[in-house]
């Protein structure tokens, strides 16, 4: 009897030590997605309160200048970077890889910058992230480009991808990298309807339903910030960065017309835009019940949890708008 006790207790302990196939530990990363890096008070203890250890930095775009590529708005560091892993991030637009204007030499020219601006801050970096929502007509000049990143450095590469990249991944192709991001929003469009552009959850269940059988490691973006939508006789004019509901409702010229949509009683400058009586602001974010159900659908579509969640992006206008347990909870395999 004693042996049959020890025995069940010995299975016990087994059992408890070791997770399903599908679960890890999923780590909490964030972007950083500003021009000038100097992170507040907030945006540190964050990182260091949810134990961060790697930070997404884009560093810079790749843009045409009289069909010569070029880094555009590279990254300024104004202040000291925490204690983290570091991952550049380059935003490639797509018609720098279009057919006839691929630079031959682009490869060296984006590991030369990186090179520059890590060794002008003191950083280290050992991988590459490239952010491209690469075509039909764009994707071997794209893919030839990861190639010859991989040849011509010692980094890891990794991709973001973009859910018309997992649904008809036979046409749109699977990049060979390391592992992809997925970027779990945008899903809709920008307009002065009463949806939302950033997320929509029955759009974004049309697309992962191919997660399962992907066959590249994907993390997943989430996204935390918020724009106001300018509109004027249902005509979009601009969009506003980081302005939440909270910021228009202290306007007394907006009066509210449901839950997201605000019309213009008084001609002013808000904003830092002219404003005429009767045009619209819509403003669109996430809650965090929704990047909640969006980590569920992720992980229900796919079978399996992702070894990291990266949240777009790291700002003190974004991080108080969500409750601290949702952190931690976004992160639990269950």
């Amino acid at each position: 009897m004693k042996k049959y006790v020890l025995f069940l207790c010995l299975l016990l302990v087994v059992g408890c030590g070791f997770k399903k196939d599908n679960q890890v530990d999923t780590k909490l990363s964030f972007y950083y997605w500003r021009t000038n890096f100097q992170l507040d008070s907030l945006e540190r203890s964050t990182l260091k309160d949810l134990e961060v250890e790697r930070l997404y930095i884009r560093y810079f775009d790749i843009g045409l200048k009289v069909d010569n590529t070029i880094p555009i708005r590279p990254i300024q560091f104004k202040d000291s970077v925490p204690n983290l892993e570091i991952i550049p991030v380059v935003y490639i637009k797509n018609d720098v890889l279009l057919n006839g204007r691929v630079d031959r030499g682009l490869a060296k020219k984006i590991i030369d910058y990186i090179n520059q601006i890590n060794k002008h801050n003191h950083i280290v970096t050992d991988e590459i992230q490239l952010d491209c929502d690469w075509s039909l007509k764009s994707k071997d000049s794209f893919f030839e480009l990861i190639e010859q990143i991989k040849k011509e450095s010692n980094w890891e590469v990794s991709s973001t991808i973009r859910l018309h990249q997992v649904k008809y991944a036979s046409k749109t192709g699977i990049p060979k990298v390391n592992y992809g991001v997925l970027m779990y929003y945008n899903m809709g469009t920008i307009a002065s309807d009463t949806l939302n552009s950033i997320y929509d959850r029955n759009i974004g269940k049309k697309y992962i339903g191919a997660l399962a059988d992907y066959p590249l490691e994907l993390k997943y973006a989430l996204p935390i910030y918020a724009w106001a939508i300018h509109t004027r006789e249902n005509k979009v004019l601009r969009m506003i960065s980081r302005v939440r509901t909270s910021d228009v409702e202290k306007i007394a010229a907006f009066k509210k017309m449901d839950s997201i949509r605000y019309v213009v009683e008084e001609e002013g400058v808000y904003f830092g835009q002219l404003f005429l009586v009767g045009d619209q602001i819509k403003v669109e974010t996430t809650t965090s019940e929704q990047l909640l159900e969006m980590k569920q659908d992720l992980q229900k579509a796919s079978g399996k949890c992702p070894s990291e969640i990266i949240l777009y992006d790291l700002n003190s206008r974004n991080i108080p708008y969500y409750e601290k347990e949702v952190w931690k909870e976004i992160i639990i395999c269950k």
